[in-house]
């Protein structure tokens, strides 16, 4: 089983939601099938999924395969470019 960190969980997000927010915008409205939201933001990521908070709610976005945290990075750029 992989396991991904509370601490590069925290580091991850805190990275999106600084940096790449307009991605984790993408990945809520395309993956999550949110159209509409005021605010929104990484709150977690695992080896199965990632977790977006927005306006009071949560949405869970599963990954494909079960990650490490050697592939996030990498999974996070294939899901943006599967987007665009």
């Amino acid at each position: 089983m992989k396991i991904i960190s509370k601490e590069t969980s925290k580091r991850i997000c805190d990275h999106m939601n600084n940096d790449h927010l307009d991605s984790v915008h993408k990945y809520l409205i395309h993956y999550g099938k949110i159209s509409s939201f005021e605010n929104a933001h990484m709150a977690e990521i695992s080896n199965n999924y990632i977790k977006i908070n927005y306006d009071g709610q949560s949405a869970i976005i599963n990954f494909k395969n079960e990650i490490s945290e050697k592939e996030i990075h990498s999974t996070l750029v294939s899901m943006i470019k599967e987007i665009k």
